[in-house]
């Protein structure tokens, strides 16, 4: 049984050992953020393409990730999914910027909506394997929640301002939060390795 456990934790570590790749994306998803309110006019006209490359770069990270999970975190099945509508939907809001611009916000708040459960089950995770800061993750997640259906009640009648400040701060705190994931995923590899 030991031996069994020993196993379960040597492949749980090896999962996770990518954890800087949410680093990175989050950093990404900030300094996305910030240039939509550096330059607010000129984002909406490419936010399409610059949303659709942030979205396949945030799904890449989960194909990783979720490909060396072997089902032994709770979020697999989740991380696989979101993984590749990212990457689909990624594509097509850089293949067809024209026609995304229309349906942007639409797609921001259900993108930030599905993102948001996947951060509140990944505080479940780290609930399960006793590392702290649980709380501040289902927090986050519930924060994500909230601007996503803030964008999502009234999508086109919140006007291109409207989506333009929701979208940085939406993107803003999607990065923060990716963050500190990976900060509470590099912990929960030292937990595992210990």
């Amino acid at each position: 049984m030991k031996q069994h456990f020993e196993n379960i934790f040597e492949k749980i570590g090896r999962t996770i050992r990518h954890w800087w790749l949410m680093l990175v994306v989050g950093i990404l998803s900030v300094v996305a953020g910030i240039l939509v309110f550096v330059f607010p006019l000129e984002t909406y006209v490419t936010l399409s393409i610059l949303f659709g490359v942030l979205m396949m770069l945030v799904g890449a990270a989960q194909l990783i990730l979720s490909s060396s999970s072997n089902n032994y975190l709770m979020m697999r099945g989740y991380f696989i999914v979101g993984g590749v509508l990212d990457v689909l939907l990624g594509l097509f809001l850089c293949l067809y910027p024209g026609i995304t611009i229309f349906l942007l916000p639409i797609l921001l708040g259900i993108w930030m909506l599905y993102h948001s459960f996947m951060i509140i089950a990944f505080g479940g995770d780290l609930d399960t394997f006793g590392v702290d800061g649980q709380g501040f993750v289902v927090g986050s997640g519930i924060l994500l929640l909230i601007l996503s259906i803030l964008i999502l009640m009234n999508p086109f009648s919140a006007g291109i301002a409207a989506v333009v400040v929701l979208t940085g701060i939406g993107l803003v705190v999607f990065g923060l939060i990716l963050v500190v994931l990976s900060v509470k995923l590099k912990e929960l590899h030292k937990v595992i390795q210990q």
